[in-house]
């Protein structure tokens, strides 16, 4: 994760505005994506446009907040990030991704598999701030809440999609429970960070 500027000091909702903008940036970015994927350096070409349109410019000295480096996959392989406050987050979000996506795997129907993959997606979005939260530094407690309060949502909304599948396939209905159960796990672990995280 990149840290930028003098963004140590900013309380959870200065980091709230950044992370929207950010956000903003990689949707547009992807939606400007598929018409020059085949373009011989499409990504600066990409960043030309992004940066003609001023919501999206970033502050000087600015870089994307969430940058994924070459040290990513190290750190996670490595016996440290086990220590660090909300790592047992990512793995109980993680296991429940994996009995979702066994569940999923055993069904052909696109309609299914259609609402299916948008809940996998979920998943991967919140595994994704789980190791943004656990990988930031320490002394920003800042990003940590802002992206705690981001994780909340994420499961809520989970919850949500699932129950919402649970209904319209009864077969599924003791498994998606299973699941939800597992996700109210998470959520109540989420809530114990952010009391650490305030205090």
């Amino acid at each position: 994760m990149t840290n930028n500027y003098n963004n140590r000091e900013w309380n959870e909702f200065q980091w709230e505005n950044e992370i929207r903008r950010d956000e903003k940036r990689i949707s547009r970015y992807f939606q400007e994506l598929p018409s020059c994927i085949d373009l011989p350096g499409e990504e600066d070409y990409i960043m030309k446009k992004l940066m003609g349109m001023p919501d999206l410019v970033p502050a000087p000295n600015e870089n994307f907040i969430f940058d994924l480096g070459d040290d990513e996959e190290e750190f996670f392989n490595g016996i440290e990030w086990r220590t660090r406050p909300g790592a047992e987050l990512y793995d109980m979000i993680q296991t429940v991704s994996w009995r979702w996506n066994t569940i999923l795997a055993g069904y052909s129907d696109n309609s299914f598999l259609i609402k299916g993959l948008s809940i996998t997606c979920l998943f991967g979005k919140a595994i994704s701030r789980i190791v943004d939260m656990v990988n930031s530094d320490d002394d920003m407690p800042g990003l940590k809440i802002s992206l705690l309060k981001r994780i909340m949502a994420d499961i809520n909304a989970l919850i949500g999609y699932l129950n919402g599948i649970a209904a319209e396939q009864d077969s599924l209905v003791n498994e998606v429970n299973a699941i939800c159960d597992q996700l109210q796990s998470c959520r109540e672990r989420t809530i114990d960070l952010l009391q650490i995280m305030r205090k």
